[in-house]
């Protein structure tokens, strides 16, 4: 490795990727100074061996040959174990992590996070059982080791002593990827020939977790598949969810923004999506959505009431909050008592009466209808509580303006209440933070090459609106070389035409410095 340069590393592993270019990913790891021969066979080997001496020689690369092991079964490679069974954690690694005393501040967690996350991909549901702990490492989070971390901090430890042989991937084999979501985290994993590849799992973000759930279970296929892209480009894949409605996500015809960008990155995969009911899971619901759940009294229900409720994904809300809960009358009634002495619907009772306003009708009550739709009147706010409960309740999960009025006009009717809906839902603070953006994404952003010789490439533009100096000048023509940012100021005028700035790019940058390949100007 070179002395003296800042990024010495960097330098150095560029070095050898582009020595070994031809080797690599086929039969040799190289991590900085660390090289790894594997092969099937002897005969094999032995012909890999001889091709990676020949060129460390070529290029003149010296190996100690007291650092050097050959001919291995098994061997420790970056702290872990390879052998020809698999992938296995580093024993004197894991040793260092079981002896690991419980942290007493921020630092000491982040500390040990970072040791037991190397080893994320043995551990089924990492993020799951880690969450306590990171939980303290928040900002705003007083530190206070409670029983919960204490516990979260040992299982840990338990998993990593127990941690699985993961098989070595083959990509000459197709893979299954098993995923699953929850209203902690998102969690999958990756198998072939039904043996395990890897694991993988994450805490939702704060905006995540706002996702509907079909949202939620189609990020976890987004998460698998960023995190084993590796893997996955140029192979098939198949993907199985618990989440059935997944199945016809290539073929619906309605999606949001999210699920179309989402939908762009699945192009890139050769993959199927398949309905996996959420018993059979491999994944054994290292993330389940009932495990933050608390138990709901189900005596004498019927056994198929109870698997429903089971699969849904409920809030439980504490006893001591629902003891202070009044009993509202019933908000048809609230809209027959407001119709009384209203103004507004007398008027229309009147029209009615008089052969006009023939699309209304009163009923046996005396209540107003507007085609089989009851009439809402202003007075009392009704209005106000209709709009809030079909979009904010536990039940609306904040539809859109027009699906919201595509719910209220089944029973309900004022006049522009369609024009009120869509007032109602672009003031929503939620919708606001939350919603997919509707405008037209805005392209990559593409760097332009850096030239490969002085004044091969410029760029030019004017400055303009300069007081006028004592030969009519008003404006500057700047002029700029990209590889060198040697910059040409020529004074012009406003009304010089093209042919006369043409003949001035001719006599004072073409002569000086020739024709540049390329001009870049607004």
């Amino acid at each position: 490795m070179s002395f003296g340069l800042t990024n010495a590393p960097a330098y150095f592993m560029n070095l050898m990727n582009k020595v070994f270019m031809d080797y690599l990913d086929k039969f040799v790891v190289v991590f900085i100074d660390d090289i790894l021969i594997y092969s099937k066979d002897e005969e094999e080997h032995a012909e890999h061996l001889q091709l990676v001496l020949e060129k460390l020689r070529k290029h003149k690369l010296y190996a100690k040959f007291s650092k050097c092991e050959f001919w291995l079964k098994e061997v420790t490679f970056l702290g872990h174990v390879i052998s020809a069974g698999g992938v296995a954690v580093d024993p004197a690694k894991v040793e260092a992590v079981t002896e690991w005393k419980a942290p007493k501040s921020v630092t000491e967690i982040r500390s040990f996070l970072g040791l037991a996350g190397y080893y994320r991909r043995f551990i089924e549901g990492f993020s799951k059982i880690a969450r306590p702990m990171t939980q303290l490492l928040k900002k705003e989070k007083k530190f206070v080791w409670s029983e919960q971390c204490q516990e979260s901090f040992e299982q840990l430890k338990e998993k990593l002593t127990s941690a699985p042989i993961l098989v070595l991937p083959d990509n000459r084999k197709d893979f299954v990827i098993y995923c699953d979501a929850s209203r902690q985290g998102l969690g999958g994993v990756l198998m072939q020939d039904g043996k395990v590849v890897a694991y993988a799992s994450r805490q939702l973000r704060p905006h995540e977790e706002n996702y509907p759930t079909h949202d939620l279970e189609l990020a976890a296929v987004v998460h698998a598949l960023k995190i084993w892209r590796h893997y996955l480009i140029g192979n098939h894949c198949d993907i199985y969810t618990d989440h059935k409605s997944l199945k016809y996500i290539f073929t619906q015809s309605d999606l949001n923004m999210r699920q179309r960008r989402w939908l762009e990155l699945f192009k890139d995969y050769d993959l199927e999506v398949h309905y996996h009911p959420g018993k059979a899971n491999v994944v054994a619901d290292a993330l389940s959505r009932k495990s933050h759940c608390n138990h709901l009294r189900m005596e004498g229900m019927a056994p198929e009431l109870k698997e429903e409720i089971a699969q849904l994904n409920l809030h439980i809300v504490p006893r001591g909050q629902i003891n202070t809960l009044d009993i509202q009358p019933l908000l048809r009634t609230q809209i027959e008592e407001a119709q009384k002495d209203n103004e507004e619907i007398q008027e229309v009772k009147e029209r009615l009466a008089a052969g006009f306003a023939k699309e209304f009708s009163t009923d046996e009550k005396d209540v107003l209808w507007y085609k089989k739709r009851i009439y809402v009147p202003e007075k009392g706010g009704l209005r106000g509580l209709i709009l809030k409960e079909a979009h904010e309740s536990a039940y609306s999960l904040h539809p859109g303006s027009m699906k919201m009025y595509q719910d209220l006009k089944e029973g309900y009717w004022w006049p522009n209440m369609k024009r009120d809906v869509a007032e109602y839902v672009a003031l929503c603070d939620i919708c606001q933070k939350v919603k997919a953006e509707h405008q037209r994404p805005a392209g990559l952003l593409q760097p332009l090459r850096i030239p490969e010789w002085k004044w091969d490439e410029i760029g030019m533009d004017f400055i303009v609106g300069l007081p006028k100096t004592a030969t009519g000048y008003n404006s500057i023509w700047v002029i700029v070389d990209r590889l060198t940012k040697t910059a040409r100021f020529i004074p012009v005028k406003t009304n010089y035409c093209g042919a006369k700035l043409a003949e001035l790019y001719m006599t004072r940058i073409v002569c000086l410095h020739g024709v540049p390949k390329r001009i870049i100007s607004d």
